[in-house]
């Protein structure tokens, strides 16, 4: 009989070493005597995903392949503190469901931006763009286009690649100032991506906040006018300080010889900004512009059926070599990196929230929160993640996930949160001098980092929404003593 009480009793200790508690998604998590030898192991996996991070940057990899390898070192971590691979598995499984809601979207961009460059669409609004460029306009129009463009393309990559090509194009041959210029396309080319339908931010903010993607683009327009006037003056001022000295015609030139730009070119367009303010999803906003730029290409422009579903997959090619570096681009091939970087960021989401790694750092912004607030948590946050993940998707996904919780305990609804994040992430990673958001469009245009601080609309506008938050806080607590002497009275 002692035996076997002794025996039991071992088992009962052990078992209460290697305790399963269970969370609210139904994760088990084990409680064992590996997770407490220190988080070395969740150091190291960290360490080897920067140094793929680093390695694709130096490279000009995809960092989809730092995300994966990443993934993997993970998933060992998981295992090493005692989950299943089954468990391990179960929890990136749910977090790619996040990801299903904007896949769609994702691939329907693709053929959105092959088939408007068919369709002529993309030629007509910079033709129109250029046209009212006068010496003391410049910087203004090289802001206001690709923010036309990037409402429209709701990518920032896109609209570079296009448009801001184009301004910096005419800005060299026109002796602009190139920092400017630089800067007035990188804030125009963010316009876009919360505003959009066709933006995968957007898309991902709301799915990851879990707000419907409609309500979350009109909470952002409440927040877009005040920072985008300001931004608009600013660029004025700067127009008059330096004025472009000459505009070179030969891009318009083989925009009107290479394209039939009538009228009916602009509806793909008209289609997509004004059917979400008929309360039309996004998704379907976006098909039928496609449909739409589908028949502009065949009939006006007279392209080849085979022709164009091949632009559709890899991409349109322009024929003239003049437009050939600016126009070419899109297809589904190019939504392909976007994909996997938005699935890969969505299963790290499953993962740390079902095994807790990051609930040290989920404590810490708690009380940060508590100190600076809400917003300026969320700039920090927004930049802390996209210096260490390099991506605004990863930026976006992790800022949910380590704040949800503070929004659940102060009864926030969800869209608080979304507009926070989409306020902040969005725009900052542009900022960052290493992350994708910032080196691609940078590189693009060929100018430098010193483009960034005449890059005003980025900063503006978080600056605004922090502004604001900390007058409304103010303004809470001088009305709460006069409601509570009013009350003692």
């Amino acid at each position: 009989m002692e035996k076997q009480r002794g025996s039991e009793e071992k088992t009962e200790n052990f078992q209460g070493k290697n305790r399963r508690k269970t969370d609210d998604k139904g994760h088990g998590r084990c409680y064992n005597g590996r997770e407490r030898m220190g988080k070395m192991d969740l150091v190291l996996a960290f360490f080897v995903f920067l140094v793929g991070v680093a390695a694709c940057m130096s490279l000009g990899a995809s960092l989809s392949w730092a995300l994966l390898a990443g993934f993997f070192c993970f998933f060992l971590v998981g295992l090493h503190r005692g989950f299943s691979a089954r468990e391990m598995a179960r929890m990136a499984a749910e977090g790619m469901k996040t990801a299903q809601k904007v896949l769609g979207i994702l691939l329907l961009i693709g053929l959105l931006t092959a088939l408007w460059r068919a369709s002529g669409t993309v030629a007509f609004f910079v033709r129109a763009g250029v046209s009212f460029i006068t010496p003391n306009t410049f910087l203004q129009v090289a802001f206001l286009l690709p923010a036309l463009f990037s409402m429209a393309f709701g990518s920032s990559f896109g609209v570079v690649g296009t448009a801001g090509v184009i301004l910096m194009t005419i800005a060299r041959s026109g002796g602009a100032d190139l920092l400017a210029t630089g800067g007035a396309v990188m804030s125009g080319i963010y316009v876009g991506e919360r505003l959009s339908p066709a933006s995968s931010a957007a898309a991902v903010t709301a799915a990851v906040a879990g707000v419907d993607d409609r309500a979350f683009r009109s909470r952002m327009w409440r927040d877009t006018p005040l920072p985008f006037l300001i931004t608009l003056i600013l660029y004025g001022i700067l127009s008059q300080r330096y004025p472009i000295q000459q505009v070179d015609t030969q891009i318009m030139d083989a925009l009107s010889t290479g394209f039939q730009l009538s009228w009916p070119v602009i509806l793909p367009a008209a289609a997509l900004l004004a059917l979400p303010w008929l309360k039309i999803s996004a998704i379907h906003s976006i098909m039928i512009s496609c449909v739409l730029s589908a028949g502009c290409a065949l009939f006006l422009q007279h392209m080849e059926l085979g022709q164009l579903l091949w632009a559709c997959v890899a991409g349109y090619q322009a024929d003239q070599p003049e437009l050939r570096d600016i126009l070419s681009g899109g297809g589904l091939r190019s939504m392909l990196d976007v994909v996997i970087i938005v699935i890969l960021s969505c299963a790290y989401s499953g993962m740390f929230s079902g095994t807790g790694f990051l609930e040290p750092v989920t404590d810490q912004v708690e009380g940060l929160s508590k100190r600076i607030g809400l917003f300026a948590t969320h700039i920090l946050l927004a930049f802390g993640t996209c210096m260490l993940f390099c991506n605004q998707t990863v930026g976006t996904v992790l800022s949910a996930q380590l704040t949800q919780e503070e929004y659940r305990r102060r009864n926030l609804p969800a869209m608080e949160m979304a507009a926070n994040i989409g306020n902040s992430v969005i725009n900052l990673a542009g900022l960052v001098p290493w992350a994708i958001a910032c080196s691609v469009p940078l590189t693009t245009m060929g100018v430098g980092l010193a483009a960034l601080p005449l890059a005003f609309y980025l900063y503006l506008l978080p600056a605004c929404c922090w502004a604001g938050e900390v007058w409304r806080n103010r303004r809470k607590q001088t009305v709460s003593p006069a409601a509570g002497e009013g009350g003692a009275q």
